[in-house]
């Protein structure tokens, strides 16, 4: 999902003291696209009065899938009007989904969810120029991040110079996501396929290659037929939370042991492939099993939010998904200088949360579970406004 607040900057450069600099970049990013085989005159296309997009690095700092509450998110993309919207769409398109699931096992609701979230149904692909914002942001952009934009722009240029595409139909998102289904310049490349047959992969006008390619994109991201993204659960008073992330997979069989069960009562599936259990917004919110499909997801979009509400948009086109437990108020949550304090507040306490980088990533919520255990609360893993005061007052005791 992309913030759909797509503003092109005004202002013509950064401040004149950053444009000497950036030129020089642009000149050895020119060579490095030359030894990739990308021609002068895409090069000139594409970099001749480049500007910097102050826009998206403001965007890049504030994604909504990891700044709103999870609740708040599969709420705001749920609604009767999506619903109502993607139903419309499955019936005006049903014998090409059809055809779709049949090539890639991928069922229709999925794709329908995908585009519903990534460009609302095709009415929005976003507007802005994706040369553009993946030189700014490669140039100056978060800096671990540099790498993978850098990469995304030879992307975008390989794409023009094989002739798949012109610039001015490189238009997307602040992320350089483009289409119906908001492929970023690699993955175009990898998995974009064409199935029309028209000698293009054309993710901006044919649904046939945009649904074909999200369904390619999904089977090599390890989709598995006749799954779903997994189900509501219900846990066994005094639980151990600390089995509640994705890095613990057991059988159905072995949770139905442990004592979990389906949230509405009907019987888990009987089936043998490992499952994870999550708990998105905390212990006191809604439980889920999830297979290996909500991994496929992750993989199109690696924040949960995305991906669980891929999932319950997917199942409430099919008229379920309706959660028995109800999310907790929402509350603000964390921002990455409270992430950030938190990692240093559990590091004074002798726990590892890995780098101080601002972000909950697998160590810190690992470090967060053993903290939540050692204070005998539930070893959710969740960072919120309650653990942050609880770090901080034990680390000033």
């Amino acid at each position: 999902m992309t913030d759909r607040q797509d503003v092109r900057t005004t202002a013509p450069r950064f401040a004149q003291a950053d444009s000497a600099p950036f030129e020089h970049w642009i000149a050895a990013l020119r060579a490095e696209a030359r030894t990739k085989g990308i021609g002068e005159n895409t090069l000139a296309e594409a970099f001749d009065g480049l500007r910097l997009n102050r826009r998206a690095l403001e965007l890049e700092a504030r994604q909504p899938e990891f700044v709103t509450p999870v609740g708040a998110y599969v709420a705001a993309l749920t609604g009767k009007q999506a619903l109502a919207t993607g139903r419309e769409k499955r019936r005006q398109h049903a014998a090409l989904l059809a055809r779709i699931e049949a090539a890639y096992g991928v069922p229709a609701r999925y794709l329908l969810a995908i585009w519903r979230l990534e460009s609302d149904y095709g009415a929005n692909f976003g507007s802005f120029p994706v040369v553009e914002t993946l030189a700014t942001l490669a140039y100056a952009g978060t800096p671990k991040r540099r790498p993978f934009w850098r990469r995304q722009l030879i992307g975008a240029l390989e794409i023009v110079d094989r002739g798949h595409a012109t610039f001015a139909r490189l238009v997307g998102s602040w992320a350089g996501a483009m289409g119906h289904t908001q492929f970023i310049p690699t993955t175009y490349l990898d998995h974009a396929v064409d199935f029309d047959g028209d000698g293009r992969r054309d993710l901006w006008r044919s649904l046939p290659d945009v649904f074909a390619s999200t369904a390619n994109y999904l089977r090599k991201s390890g989709w598995q037929s006749g799954l779903p993204f997994g189900w509501e659960a219900a846990l066994p008073e005094g639980f151990d939370y600390s089995r509640a992330h994705l890095g613990e997979s057991r059988t159905v069989a072995e949770w139905r042991a442990l004592g979990v069960r389906r949230a509405d009562g009907k019987p888990l599936p009987e089936i043998d492939r490992p499952v994870s259990l999550i708990v998105p917004a905390g212990w006191n919110g809604p439980v889920f099993l999830v297979t290996q499909n909500y991994r496929a997801i992750l993989r199109y979009n690696n924040a949960a939010a995305y991906a669980l509400t891929v999932g319950l948009l997917a199942e409430r086109l099919e008229g379920q998904g309706d959660l028995v437990a109800r999310w907790p108020a929402a509350a603000r949550l964390l921002s990455r200088a409270e992430k950030a304090e938190l990692q240093r507040g559990l590091m004074a306490l002798g726990y590892d949360p890995g780098p101080v980088d601002g972000k909950v990533g697998p160590e810190t919520r690992k470090a967060i579970r053993a903290f939540q255990k050692r204070a005998g609360k539930p070893a959710d893993g969740y960072a919120n406004q309650a653990l942050l005061d609880a770090v901080r007052k034990a680390a000033h005791r």
